[in-house]
């Protein structure tokens, strides 16, 4: 009889382990949800871009992340920091820079040219 309550005790502790593994990993993507919420309000994106760029993350969790930085950045005055695709220029702002660069360099070179 006491092998029997000593493995029914094992049986019992190995189950609860597995249990704090499941809620681990639950909270892991519930963290991952809010992260994602605060980095999409920290760069100025509509919430709603958020839901529709990550569809596989809980719209609960977006908000809530996405809340809690819009509360801290209004509560210390933080201006919203752009990411890095809405700072690279388009391929028709390249196009544009590199023209004007074209027609500054081929002024320049008149200029120089009549100078001398």
């Amino acid at each position: 009889m006491p092998l029997s309550r000593y493995f029914v005790c094992m049986l019992v502790v190995t189950a609860l382990t597995g249990c704090d593994q499941v809620n681990e990993m639950l909270n892991k993507q519930q963290a991952n949800g809010k992260a994602i919420g605060a980095a999409c309000r920290h760069s100025g994106r509509a919430l709603e871009d958020c839901f529709s760029r990550n569809p596989r993350v809980a719209k609960s969790d977006i908000f809530s992340g996405w809340k809690e930085m819009n509360e801290y950045m209004l509560a210390r005055k933080m201006e919203v920091v752009p990411s890095a695709e809405q700072c690279t220029p388009t391929t028709d702002d390249k196009k544009t820079a590199a023209a004007q660069q074209h027609n500054t360099s081929a002024a320049s070179a008149a200029a120089k040219s009549s100078a001398d």
